[in-house]
Formats: C-alpha cells, sequence, structure tokens
C-alpha cells in the first residue's frame, strides 16, 4: 500500500536534521544528531558522509518520529558532513539536507575582531570587520549572532576582513570571527570575543518641523530646553540642533 501511494504521489517526505546544543562544538564537548521521519519507518540511517564515508542505523520503537544519534566527546573523527533518510515499505527517502558538524577550539590562539572602517554618520554605508589572528590561517570564518552554534550564519571565506553592506541606522547585530585552514576546513580555532555592532538610529526621525522660521520665538522656552534636539525649517533654510543651548542668544531665548 504504501509504495503504491509513493508510485502516485512521489517519493516520501524528506527528513529532518539538526544538532545540539549546534554544529560548531568545542573539542570534547557532547553532542546529539537528530533526525526525524514521518511515522510508521521501519530504519533510520545517519551518513557520516565525509570525510570517513560510514552510517550509523536505529530502528524504532512504535510510533516513534524523533531519532537521537549520541557522540560523546568532540574529535577529529565526529567532524564532518552528515546527512540522514529512512526506509518505509522497502524503499528508502530522499536525503536530509546537509549537517556540517565542525570542532572548534582546534587550535588555541584566539582570534580578535574589530572595525577595520566604522560608519560615519547616520546615512547608509558599509562597514568592514578585520579578524586578526597569530596563526597563520588560509581562511577566516565570520558568524552573526554571537553564539557561534549555526553554521548557516557563517561564511567562510581566504581573506580576514569582512564587508557588512548595506548597514543602516538602527543596525544591531552581535559578530564572531574563527581562523581555519583549506586542508581541515572542519577543524576551527576558538571564537574571538563577540563584537556588538550598533548603529545609532537618525534623531532626524523624531524632529519638529516648523514653519515659517520666524514661528521659532514662539516655541515654549522649556520645550526647547528640554529637547535633545530639534529640526528647523524656513524657507531653504535647514538648521539641525543638536544642543538647544547654543542657539539661545541667536534666538533671542
Amino acid at each position: 500500500m504504501d509504495q503504491s501511494i509513493w508510485a502516485q504521489y512521489g517519493p516520501p517526505p524528506q527528513p529532518y536534521i539538526w544538532a545540539v546544543p549546534g554544529a560548531l562544538i568545542p573539542t570534547g564537548s557532547d553532542v546529539s544528531i537528530f533526525c526525524r521521519t514521518p511515522p510508521g519507518v521501519t530504519t533510520v540511517r545517519l551518513y557520516h558522509y565525509e570525510p570517513y564515508g560510514r552510517w550509523f542505523d536505529h530502528t524504532p520503537e512504535g510510533a516513534q518520529e524523533v531519532f537521537e544519534f549520541s557522540l560523546q566527546r568532540m574529535t577529529h573523527e565526529n567532524v564532518g558532513v552528515y546527512y540522514c533518510e529512512y526506509r518505509k515499505g522497502g524503499e528508502w527517502s530522499q536525503k536530509s539536507d546537509l549537517l556540517n558538524l565542525v570542532m572548534t577550539g582546534v587550535y588555541k590562539e584566539k582570534p580578535s575582531l574589530t572595525v577595520d572602517s566604522g560608519p560615519q554618520g547616520f546615512s547608509e554605508r558599509n562597514v568592514t570587520l578585520l579578524c586578526h589572528t597569530p596563526h597563520s590561517f588560509d581562511t577566516f570564518i565570520f558568524c552573526r549572532g554571537g553564539n557561534a552554534s549555526l553554521p548557516q550564519n557563517c561564511s567562510s571565506q581566504s581573506h580576514n576582513t569582512f564587508l557588512i553592506s548595506p548597514v543602516s541606522p538602527g543596525h544591531r547585530r552581535t559578530y564572531r570571527c574563527f581562523g581555519s585552514t583549506k586542508n581541515n576546513s572542519f577543524f576551527w580555532s576558538l571564537p574571538s570575543d563577540p563584537l556588538e555592532l550598533s548603529i545609532p538610529v537618525s534623531p532626524l526621525k523624531n524632529h519638529q518641523y516648523i514653519s515659517p522660521v520666524e514661528n521659532v520665538r514662539n516655541i515654549d522656552r522649556r520645550e526647547l530646553r528640554n529637547s535633545s534636539a530639534r529640526f528647523l525649517y524656513g524657507g531653504d533654510l535647514f538648521l539641525y540642533i543638536l544642543e538647544p543651548l547654543v542657539i539661545w542668544d541667536v534666538l533671542g531665548l
């Protein structure tokens, strides 16, 4: 029955794979790989696709749909690419997405992450981050989010500068970087300390609009004194005031 249904409606659903606590695992730490399948499967197989080409089978108990494969004490033998598939009704399913399991802390030198050229003002612009490493790495990994546990939030490249573009007012995100080598791409250094990049929102978004400029004399003095910024307009004149106290004499206030 299952085979006839799959023949009519296509292959069985794709299984789902993930790792806990994440796919970036410190040296010597434990990690569990989970595979989720539809109910009624007879075998679940976890492939260690690269670099070792081995697999582990799991036989479900009852209506089990989530299967755990535990890896104790992360070592060089556990790193690499994993995927899972399952057997149901005499047919194997399609493969899950690939899971890249990386071991961090292989290289004990700790990188540092700095802003190479930061934003000036409040307009959209580019920001470059620079990953400083004492080791002679030829691969640099920049991760967004700070927890550095999800490879999909990381990007790998051959140079140690990372361009963020565009960076708009209100941008706020944490970054880390790692060092690695092309020959051992699943072995990473310790993570850098987190770098929080925060671009303040332009005060122009909280401006006050006044026309004509003569009406500036009618502004309540207490309101102006209590304001951190005001934007005054009159004809072709735009006056942006960051510090109200500097205009008391000019405006006769």
